[in-house]
Formats: structure tokens, sequence, C-alpha cells
């Protein structure tokens, strides 16, 4: 993920109600209090992605409802990914402008409504990452993909050998004497990208993860957003969802290649899906399918992105995200009135199918895998439910009802995926462990898929100057606390761990000057990763909470 999945206090703004208790609602202090967007204009690269979100004002009581749209969905599509954020992704050069209808209600009463605009300019995109890993390693791609290409390319209008200044001969890269891998009793696996961090045609990070895991999982690549092809889905005779396995395939190979499995991430998601799966004739202008017509695509999608794999990849991909951030922890949420589960309901999966939409994915993701092991008997693929915050009690509570609910006539859901996103000093290693053993309690297995240790200046620190050395000390420590609680859960429950994955695997140094950035221009990936929260610096090489992390896994042998 990367996405949406900030939990809610690194989100929200500090809002100062007692200032307004007198406010009149006239027409300049209406436009003051109205919401803002996070970004009123936004340059981006095709195949860029970038989240864009309302934000409350003082003044405004409540938004309730935020519709997105853009002027020029070719250019740059919007999907919404959470109550007031949507995601935008670019499709082609050009321009468009991303517009939220905001309903929203002011703290004296009235109610008003707004339209709010984000101008984006999409450019053309870098030049082609070639298919097989440059001779020589790219430096970590930039979280946009440059509208460029790189210094070292060489450009069309080129016609003679260009000067070279000479430069320094960097330090040769040398892996850790030690290996996550070799010392776990569990997978220890990472995230990977096709050509941001982490990526694959990076040599270093290729060394790395040949030696340090066991198990990788594709960022974006094996999401619905970039398998689904909607031209080709259109034209298809049957109606069915055609795939394009391009990048993915790539990926998978390279992981083969480097002795790597794969976790599947993710079939069911809302907001990994496009868009016109949900629409007639996969035409986002057209209205939304029917409930017959979104179970077919669901099951046709699961049974072709699953035994794709299986049958090129024998063995690879040995298991599934299959619905992802599904349960709503707000405590006044309603329970859906068919499950009798506490569901997110804004998305059009629930609003064609119910709630019921969870359980229809995992039984066309077990016939998919049905299907995938009458490929290959030896086969072994399990199912996962991923979500975040899964050690917090009301949303322990509630996943353990989904848990009851999916195998409670057959056993649907295999493994608990517990997302792992955390902060240095929040919360206590022993809430996850707890949180996992409820849920091995139900006779599921559970993995830790997404862990980062966030450490920044805006929500990491306990230093308003920013990260200090006792943060980053504190921070070892905390990686150290958290594998104490994946080695005694593994203790005692011998077998039921299937992985940690650490996605927050690497410094990154690069994000450190948006701490003091507005809300609305800082990078999305600084809340999410953190500038200090890597296992490793920025050029892979071990830091402490590395070293920290083998010695547990020693100490639990």
């Amino acid at each position: 993920m990367r996405k949406s999945k900030l939990v809610s206090y690194a989100l929200v703004l500090a809002m100062t109600a007692s200032s307004l208790v007198g406010f009149t609602a006239n027409a300049d202090a209406a436009k003051k209090a109205a919401p803002k967007l996070s970004a009123k204009t936004k340059s981006v690269s095709v195949g860029g992605k970038f989240t864009v979100k309302v934000k409350k004002t003082t003044g405004v009581k409540k938004i309730a409802k935020v519709t997105w749209k853009s002027s020029a969905k070719k250019v740059a599509a919007v999907k919404k990914s959470g109550a007031l954020k949507a995601k935008v992704t670019a499709k082609k050069a050009g321009k468009a402008k991303i517009t939220a209808k905001v309903k929203y209600t002011l703290k004296s009463g009235k109610s008003l409504s707004k339209k709010l605009k984000c101008a984006v300019t999409v450019t053309a995109a870098a030049t082609t990452v070639p298919t097989t890993a440059p001779s020589v390693a790219p430096t970590a791609a930039p979280s946009v993909a440059p509208t460029t290409a790189p210094s070292s390319a060489p450009t069309a209008e080129a016609t003679a050998t260009p000067v070279r200044t000479a430069k320094p001969t960097p330090t040769p890269y040398v892996l850790p004497e030690e290996s996550l891998k070799e010392n776990a009793d569990f997978n220890v696996g990472t995230v990977i990208s096709y050509d941001k961090k982490n990526s694959i045609f990076d040599k270093n990070f290729t060394k790395l993860a040949a030696q340090q895991f066991d198990i990788v999982t594709c960022e974006n690549e094996m999401k619905g957003y970039s398998l689904l092809d909607t031209s080709a889905s259109q034209a298809a005779e049957d109606g069915m969802p055609v795939c394009q396995f391009g990048r993915a395939d790539e990926m998978v190979q390279w992981a083969k290649d480097n002795g790597l499995k794969v976790r599947g991430h993710v079939l069911i998601w809302e907001q990994s899906m496009s868009d016109s799966f949900f629409y007639v004739d996969y035409d986002t202008n057209k209205e939304l399918v029917d409930a017959e017509t979104l179970k077919a695509r669901m099951q046709s999608y699961c049974k072709q992105v699953v035994t794709h794999f299986e049958e090129k990849f024998p063995g690879t991909v040995i298991c599934w995200d299959v619905v992802n951030e599904a349960i709503n922890a707000d405590e006044k949420a309603e329970k859906d009135p068919t499950t009798g589960l506490c569901l997110n309901n804004t998305g059009k999966f629930y609003q064609i199918l119910g709630g019921e939409y969870i359980k229809y994915a995992f039984q066309y993701a077990k016939e998919a895998v049905a299907a995938a092991k009458a490929i290959n008997p030896d086969s072994d693929i399990l199912l996962y439910y991923n979500d975040f915050n899964t050690f917090q009690g009301v949303k322990t509570d509630r996943i353990l009802a989904l848990i009851d609910y999916l195998n409670k006539d057959e056993k649907l859901l295999d493994c608990m995926g517990m997302e792992g996103y955390v902060l240095t000093y929040w919360p206590d290693a022993k809430d996850v462990q707890n949180a996992m053993t409820k849920f091995a309690n139900k006779n599921v297995k559970v993995g830790i898929n997404e862990l980062t240790v966030r450490l920044n200046k805006a929500c990491a620190s306990k230093s308003e100057d920013g990260v200090t050395d006792a943060d980053i000390t504190a921070h070892a420590t905390k990686y150290e606390d958290m594998f104490k609680a994946y080695t005694a859960f593994n203790k005692a429950k011998p077998g039921v761990l299937t992985n940690v994955s650490i996605w927050g695997l690497i410094d990154r140094p690069d994000l450190v000057n948006e701490a003091d950035k507005a809300d609305d221009v800082r990078d999305y990936d600084y809340d999410v990763y953190g500038t200090n929260s890597g296992l490793f610096s920025d050029d892979y090489r071990e830091k402490d909470a590395f070293n920290k992390v083998i010695q547990v896994l020693k100490d639990a042998k």
C-alpha cells in the first residue's frame, strides 16, 4: 500500500473551536471557513500517482460528502480512496482539472457546498526502463518519475560522444555479514517496485534482497489498476475483463531469478481496482453494472490473475491478499444488515453487492486457487484478509467477527494479514502480539505484511527540532521489541506466523525537507515511510536496528 494506509492521527488537523463560538454565517466568514484541497496544482509524469484530499478548516463542523471528477479522464483519472481522499493516476500527457464537490456544515449549522479544484499537468514519461538490468545500477528513483530521461541516457539530439567529468569512485557496496532469512524461523520479506525505491533494476538492492529475504511483494504492479486492460475489456466478446501482465511478469520473473517467492497483492480492493471495472461496457460515463455482472467479472478476474502466475511461474506466487482494508473501526459504525459486520460501505463493491461482496471475493479466489492447483498439483496458495491497525481493540474484535463469518460454513480465509505500520514510540509491541494470538486462536495463520517502524519529525520524533540521536536509538529498540513479539508468538504457536515483510526498509533522507512543508504540498511518502525508518540506510548499509533484529532472531533459536 501505499498507500492509503496512513493512521488517522497523521491525517487529522487540530481544530480550535473555542475561537468560533460566536461565528456568524456571513459571506466572508463562510468563504474563510470553507474546506480546502490539499493541492491546487500538481505536476506528474505519465504513470505517476498522487493523493489529493479535502481538508477541514476552522469553522467547518462536518464534511458530509465529497464527489470527485476529472475534466479529462484520459489524461488524469481520479478515484475515491476514503471519505475525504482520492487517488489521481496520470494516464497521458496533457492537462486536467480534478474537481472535488464538497457538501459541508459550518459550526453555525449552515449547510453549504463548494467545488474545489486541482489543476494537474501530466508530462511525458521518462525513458522506458529496460527489461533487463542495466550494466550500471541506477540511483534510486524519486517518488514521482522524472519528466526527462536520466542524465546517463543518450538523447536523440546527441551527435558526438559527450565529455565526461571525472567523478569520485564510489565506495563499493558490501553485503551485510548476517542474513535475516538465515536466522528467522519464518519467511522474511520486503516490497519491490518497478521504477521507484527498491527497484528491481537496482543491482545493489537486488543483491541485498536475494541475501536477506525469502519473499517479496510488488508495491502496485499486481493490483487491479495495473492489471486490468480497459480497452481490451471493452472489446471482449464475452464481456469479461481482460488483463495485461507486462510489468508484473517482469517483477515475478526477477523474484524467481533471485530465489524469492511472491506475495500477491491484492485481488479485490476498491482503491486499487480500475474504476471502469464497475461500469456497463467498462465505460465510466455509463451506469454501474448490476450485481450478477459484477460477480461474473470478479470471478473471471480472480481466476485469470491467479492462474496466469501459476501457469507462467509455477510455485512462485504462494499467497494472495484477497480483500484489503474492509473493516470500519469507527465505534459508531452500524453493522451491515446482511452480514452483521462493521464494514466500510462507500465503495462500489459494497454499493452493488452489499457486505456479501467479501464472501464472494473469497469464494472466487478459492475457486481460482483450485484451478491453479489443477495446473500445478504442487501449488499451495494461501488466501489472506489484509488490514491496518489490527491491534486496536475495536478493530481486532471486528476482524475476529469477519474471520468467523468467512469460515463459518467452509474455510475461505487461511491467513490474517496485519499490515504493521507503527511509530517509534507507539504502540507497545505486546499489543500487537496479543492481537496475533487472538487471530491465531481462530484457527488461521498470521502474517505481518507491511512492517514500517516510522520515524520522522512530524509525527514520530519527540523533538520539535527534528529526528535526534535519541530517536534513532529508540527506533532501533522498537524494531528489537517488535521482533521479540514476533519470535515469542512463533515460539508459542510454531508454524502459524507465515512471514514478516518489511516495507519501510531503507531511510529516506530525500524526504527530510518535507517536515516543515504545508500539508498540501508535502510528499505523501513522508508520512507513510518517514525519513529514518529503515533497517538500512538509503544506500542499503545496515543500521543498528538491523543488528538488533539479527540478535533477536539468534536468541530465539
